[in-house]
Parts: structure tokens; C-alpha cells; sequence
């Protein structure tokens, strides 16, 4: 079993820790995730994606789905599919995307926390 919230609070840290304007991108990021959902922030930071920071908050919330898994149920992320496919294949079943949903929802708000504490 996978300690959900220890995965969220590394993932943060790990995102916080970079260069560039890590706590606006949270910010923004879990904005846009509670207004227009997983799919709409991960279109968000692809518009963003000369920073680095966005970069990588795309890169590692994606990935974090890999160590989840299917002990979760969830569709494996390929290694040749793009963020964007691999979410549209978790979306046809309500329950995963509204999962995706609230784990990147909590993963952002630590990152938040930790980016403004480093500040």
C-alpha cells in the first residue's frame, strides 16, 4: 500500500526546490486545476513551458502516477504517450480523473507552502 499524502509532500519538495518562480506557478497552477480541472492545468503549463519551473510541475506530477500505479487502478503511463494522452485515457472513467484530481490538488498546495517558506 502507498502512503498517498507522503507521495504529495515529496513530490512537493522535490518541485519547490528548483530555480524560477515556484510559488506563482503553484499558485496559478492549482488555480486553473480547481476551475477547469486536471486536463485544463496541464494545457496551462504547456503554455508556460519556457519556464522551468512549469516544466517541471508538469514533469512531476505526471510521473508521480507511475510510482502509483495500478495499485490504483489506473491506466499504466507509456513511455512514448504524451501527459496530455495518458490523461484523456484516465478521464473516460470519472472516479480516476476526479482521483488524479485531488492528489495534484494537495501535491500543489504543499508545493505552495514549501516554495513561500524557501522564499
Amino acid at each position: 500500500m502507498i502512503n498517498l499524502d507522503l507521495l504529495c509532500m515529496e513530490t512537493a519538495q522535490s518541485i519547490a526546490s528548483g530555480s524560477g518562480d515556484r510559488e506563482g506557478i503553484a499558485t496559478k497552477a492549482l488555480g486553473v486545476l480547481m476551475e477547469n480541472g486536471p486536463y485544463g492545468m496541464l494545457l496551462f503549463l504547456e503554455t508556460r513551458k519556457k519556464e522551468q519551473a512549469a516544466n517541471d510541475y508538469r514533469t512531476q506530477l505526471v510521473e508521480m502516477f507511475r510510482k502509483i500505479g495500478a495499485s490504483a487502478g489506473l491506466p499504466a503511463l507509456a513511455g512514448g504517450s504524451t501527459a496530455t494522452e495518458w490523461l484523456r485515457t484516465v478521464a473516460q472513467n470519472l472516479d480516476h480523473y476526479l482521483f488524479v484530481k485531488r492528489i495534484w490538488q494537495q501535491t500543489l498546495t504543499y508545493a505552495r507552502y514549501h516554495a513561500k517558506a524557501a522564499a
